[in-house]
């Protein structure tokens, strides 16, 4: 009985981390940042990964109304996280540090997008498409 169980324990784990739980034709997931800041207010930011702490370079910038936007490039032994640093003004006064803008699910994920959108009062946020934007988090202050 001992042996039925262990071979029964033994294909459910190989079953479940086989390749074919992987769904065909699964649209890829995006990832946008969004200056919606108005007042030609430019954005800065600086995005990295666990897997690579310079994955996007040094800083960027974003002009008003211009939105960044990356595909989800998940490794599923690897659960992707990507964070940002995100300010604006004129001695970057506001600014929102280490921001998750994105974490890979342990099952895959079909079509979904996360934007964040920077505006005047704080950092808004949606994960479907056909909800609005939310505010998440107020700017800091330095």
């Amino acid at each position: 009985m001992n042996n039925y169980i262990v071979f029964l324990l033994v294909i459910a784990m190989c079953s479940w981390s086989s390749e074919a739980w992987i769904k065909e034709n699964c649209p890829i997931n995006r990832i946008m940042i969004t200056n919606q800041l108005g007042g030609g207010q430019v954005l800065g930011y600086k995005c990295s990964n666990w897997l690579s702490q310079n994955w996007r370079g040094g800083l960027s910038t974003l002009n008003q109304n211009r939105t960044w936007e990356f595909a989800d490039v998940t490794n599923r032994r690897e659960r992707t996280r990507y964070e940002c640093d995100l300010w604006f003004g004129a001695r970057k006064e506001f600014h929102f540090d280490e921001l998750e803008i994105y974490r890979a699910a342990a099952n895959p994920r079909c079509n979904q997008i996360r934007q964040w959108a920077a505006r005047p009062d704080g950092i808004w946020f949606r994960r479907d498409h056909d909800k609005p934007l939310g505010l998440v988090r107020p700017w800091k202050k330095r």
